[in-house]
């Protein structure tokens, strides 16, 4: 009978020694489980509550597409270093949209920039386009908005710290040059502004009084925003739109920013990429500057040749031929704009030979095309190279005569196509930094969709081979040598 009572009470202890084991295994396997946060005093579960809440606040839309990323030191997925995919799929909330300042639509972006056509036709539809212009900010309104610039700053949410580190050790310098609506150009200064950044505004010295204080009240609420010292009296196809860019490059050496390349744009001007976009083309040029240019053509060769001189507001050539050009330089014929190293915007500023061809080109016409390019192709000139083309990433533009890309689904004003959004299909695919002409009071949606899918790429960096799949460009014909 001892016996038998002696053998129960070790059964009974065993179950109870090998229950104990259990729980206490259950307790360690399972004290970072949520399911399981009775058995961890209050303090550890309101911090793991807290933590899984800001997790679930954070986590961007997954698609059935997501991407993990396995950590090689353990066979287990780390799920803290899930790369989700996300979809520009019109769910996002655009920090552009101020309704305050710019009038916002209820237009579907991302169905526009996936072609759909019936978003395209309620687009057009909301804007109610005809043969008058659409309303905009007037110059009075937008000097109005500037009376208070912390207000501006955090209600239109301008960026106040670099997004990451690469964009804050690579700045860029901006030259823009306008002479109307003030409204546009604080839109187009909101899209590429970062803090590290420097912008050179030239106004039009014959601009009207209320628009010159306007953009000087947009200038004065930013440090690294400021209006060129030396203003123009800029005309078209004049030789003072080529000293305005050369003003504000002056302006821009002496600069306690130091920017590594300088982009120079009119008022009607957009981007097609973000900041970290721009910094990683612009490293990809390697020194080099993006300066496209050609021999002149036949037709185009006079503009070199014969004085010229402004009348009535309009160059006009005269019998008088001018002299060769100095410095045994030969004159290429290209564009206006571009993308500049440091070094070449201090040849430019500082050299004899540039001075001297600047000089030279005062009594030319559209000197801005050839003089750039002429520097950019002459021996020794940094970033300079001598086998230009026509090829080049900074700017897009659809002339009316160029059958390689879609006809032009905006309107036309002198041979040049004013995109609206039935063209922002097309412009999310290219690799080009800027794109123009864009005429806010013509199709404001077209800018607010740019800035909801900048907005995005800001945010979300990595889904820029969603749009464009050569990014950043390095096959230019230059960029091979």
């Amino acid at each position: 009978m001892a016996n038998s009572s002696f053998h129960s009470k070790l059964v009974l202890l065993t179950i109870v020694f090998g229950v104990c084991q259990f729980l206490i295994f259950m307790s360690c396997d399972s004290r970072d489980d949520p399911r399981h946060l009775s058995k961890q005093n209050s303090a550890e579960k309101r911090a793991l509550g807290l933590k899984l809440k800001a997790t679930e606040k954070s986590r961007p839309i997954i698609t059935s597409d997501a991407r993990t990323k396995v950590n090689k030191s353990s066979s287990d997925v780390n799920v803290t270093a899930m790369l989700p995919k996300v979809r520009f799929d019109g769910t996002w909330n655009s920090s552009f949209v101020a309704p305050m300042y710019h009038r916002y639509y209820q237009a579907n972006c991302a169905s526009i920039f996936a072609d759909s056509r019936q978003a395209i036709d309620e687009a057009n539809r909301l804007m109610g386009k005809s043969k008058e212009p659409i309303a905009v900010p007037s110059d009075e309104t937008v000097l109005g908005w500037t009376k208070d610039c912390e207000v501006f700053e955090r209600e239109r949410r301008y960026p106040n710290k670099p997004r990451s580190v690469e964009e804050e050790e690579y700045p860029i310098a901006f030259v823009i040059v306008t002479h109307k609506e003030v409204a546009q150009v604080e839109r187009l200064l909101r899209a590429i502004y970062h803090p590290q950044n420097v912008y050179c505004i030239h106004p039009d010295v014959k601009s009207p009084p209320v628009f010159q204080e306007a953009i000087r009240g947009l200038a004065s609420c930013f440090d690294n925003v400021f209006i060129v010292s030396k203003v123009e009296d800029v005309q078209y196809a004049g030789f003072t739109r080529l000293q305005a860019d050369v003003n504000c490059m002056s302006d821009l050496l002496q600069h306690s920013v130091h920017w590594r390349y300088v982009i120079n744009m009119c008022s009607q001007d957009f981007p097609l990429k973000t900041n970290l976009e721009m910094v990683r083309q612009l490293k990809a040029y390697k020194g080099k500057n993006d300066i496209n240019g050609i021999l002149p053509p036949s037709y185009i060769k006079g503009r070199t040749r014969t004085h010229f001189i402004a009348i009535n507001g309009k160059m006009t050539g005269t019998r008088k031929h001018k002299t060769p050009p100095p410095n045994n330089l030969t004159i290429y014929f290209g564009n206006a704009y571009y993308a500049a190293s440091r070094a070449f915007v201090d040849y430019v500023i500082n050299n004899q030979v540039a001075v001297d061809l600047l000089h030279w080109s005062e009594d030319t016409f559209s000197p801005d095309e050839h003089y750039w390019v002429t520097l950019n192709r002459s021996p020794g000139v940094p970033g300079g190279y001598s086998n230009a083309t026509w090829d080049s990433n900074v700017r897009f533009m659809k002339w009316g005569d160029v059958p390689k890309h879609p006809p032009c689904k905006g309107k036309y004003v002198r041979a040049l196509c004013v995109f609206g959004v039935g063209y922002l299909n097309y412009l999310a695919k290219m690799t080009h930094l800027f794109a123009n002409k864009f005429y806010y009071s013509y199709d404001p949606v077209t800018l607010q969709c740019l800035e909801e899918l900048l907005d995005f790429r800001t945010a979300h960096p990595e889904t820029i081979s969603d749009f464009v799949s050569n990014f950043p460009v390095t096959d230019l014909l230059w960029q091979l040598n």
